[in-house]
């Protein structure tokens, strides 16, 4: 039919003129009236022209947190301060008589007729680090990383109102925390937190000098917490086993600066971060508040940190070991028992699940290093043990830990400033780094000043001093007796040990 119709001309026509009447109402209609897309446009329009008074409305909860932001860091930041530590590195010397070697062969300058000249290396230079603090003390005591002043000659804090303070330091290696003391007063101070009531998720706010910016703030959570690192520094690493890890952005510099909670109170102390670009990559740490303050005021009130030690390696259970030991919850198990320490004494074994310690459950082998540690040498621990599906009570009476680096501050005595020496202790760190085997007595040379009379003399870093003018050597501080009163001209006798050989050194007072 429908052929039919469009095949008759009359017809035809008809059937177009009503078509394109048809479509002129359809083509007004559409004109004279807004389309669809017209109408969301005109929304959004209406919705960008938002008032001031409806945007301060929506987003006021944003205005307050954005205020608490800005009131931490007006509490925070003049308390952070930023700190340079110059060291002096030494470097290998020239051998001798390479001069006389290229003058025998003819070398000469160019341009000239005398004999060419070997340029000679330095054998010492002085490089400058950076690092960030906290001011803990009102009366200029000041908490960092120990990494950051490690070796220092000298170090310079400056506060956040732009005065500096050359500082005296006291150093842990151990939790690679450290103190300065500078001389000031009526500083402001920064506030702890528990760090054991850490939450993950909650805001975390970094502050320090990240690449020498002073004055940094930057804003993150707390990602997790009790994360174990060992981290490498050269030759030698640190071990940290309960860090606070965090999203802030933490760099370079960073290090030695607060990590505060929303309140504004210190939650850890910042220190390392984890990164394939060596940049912040959002993974950071923090030592816990709580360690840091203890190892603080010991530096603070007793100059050194002295912890407890019972001589095991603990560990945390995994579910299969739980099942297998028959430990439900927390507890920490024994992998290794050293001999002669204290827990080899008491009878502790490999596979000895700790559970409990002077009847406080144990939530893990975190928790359990930190107990041992804050106990005093020579106090006894009551320990419930799990053995063999068996519940048994084991005493251990603790010893001091060994040491693992120096406590002390950073100018070297009077007397190694004549002589031109820097001199510590001999500590268990310092015999490795030196190779000094298992000498215990005697002072270390650390640092020999070119051109002085015991670089003339042939002192070397490494050296061991044993004995000084016919006095022993223990400390620095005996060397600066046993040469106090001599005059310019005198010759002082040195004992000196070197690669397992002692030989007698004279030199000349300057």
């Amino acid at each position: 039919m429908v052929s039919d119709i469009w095949s008759r001309p009359k017809a035809r026509a008809g059937m177009l003129i009503a078509a394109f009447l048809v479509g002129c109402v359809l083509t007004g209609s559409l004109l004279t009236k807004p389309s669809l897309a017209d109408g969301a446009l005109q929304a959004r329009t209406q919705n960008t022209a938002i008032s001031d008074a409806a945007l301060a409305k929506r987003t006021l909860s944003l205005t307050s947190l954005e205020d608490g932001f800005v009131a931490i860091g007006q509490r925070v930041l003049p308390s952070v301060v930023s700190i340079r530590a110059r060291r002096t590195v030494q470097t290998g010397r020239q051998a001798p008589g390479l001069d006389d070697l290229f003058r025998d062969f003819g070398f000469r300058t160019p341009g000239g007729d005398g004999p060419f000249e070997l340029p000679r290396i330095p054998r010492e230079f002085r490089a400058e680090g950076g690092g960030s603090g906290v001011i803990v003390r009102s009366d200029g005591w000041v908490l960092t990383n120990d990494h950051v002043v490690d070796g220092a000659d000298k170090v310079t804090v400056k506060l956040e109102d732009g005065r500096e303070f050359d500082g005296t330091v006291r150093r842990d290696y151990r939790s690679d925390l450290a103190v300065i003391k500078i001389n000031a007063s009526n500083l402001p101070t920064a506030e702890f937190a528990d760090s054991d009531r850490v939450r993950v998720g909650q805001w975390a706010l970094a502050f320090g000098a990240p690449l020498a910016l002073d004055d940094t703030m930057t804003l993150g959570i707390i990602s997790a917490r009790k994360r174990q690192q060992a981290i490498a520094e050269g030759t030698e690493g640190r071990f940290y086993p309960a860090l606070l890890q965090t999203d802030a952005s933490i760099n370079p510099g960073n290090s030695g600066g607060p990590l505060v909670d929303s309140t504004g109170k210190v939650i850890g102390i910042n220190v390392a971060i984890k990164s394939p670009t060596g940049g912040n990559v959002g993974i950071g740490f923090a030592i816990p508040s709580n360690t840091a303050r203890q190892v603080m005021e010991a530096l603070i009130t007793k100059g050194k940190v002295v912890r407890g030690f019972l001589g095991v390696v603990p560990t945390s259970l995994t579910p299969a070991q739980r099942e297998k030991y028959g430990v439900k919850v927390g507890g920490a198990l024994v992998e290794t028992v050293s001999e002669g320490t204290p827990a080899a004494k008491a009878g502790l074994q490999p596979e000895d699940v700790i559970v409990k310690v002077n009847g406080r459950l144990i939530e893990d082998d975190v928790e359990f290093r930190g107990i041992v540690a804050s106990r005093a040498p020579g106090e006894t621990i009551d320990m419930l043990v799990r053995r063999g599906g068996k519940d048994i009570r084991v005493s251990a009476k603790l010893e001091p830990a060994p040491e693992i680096g120096v406590a002390q501050g950073t100018e070297p005595s009077s007397a190694g400033g004549r002589l031109g020496v820097k001199v510590e202790r001999v500590t268990p760190d310092s015999a490795k780094k030196y190779n000094l085997g298992d000498i215990t007595g005697g002072v270390v040379v650390v640092q020999v000043e070119a051109g002085s009379p015991a670089d003339s003399a042939g002192i070397q870093p490494g050296d061991v001093i044993l004995r000084a003018n016919g006095r022993e050597m223990e400390a620095p501080a005996d060397l600066d007796a046993a040469i106090r009163n001599l005059k310019s001209g005198d010759r002082v006798p040195l004992v000196v040990r070197r690669d397992k050989t002692r030989t007698l050194v004279t030199v000349e007072m300057p």
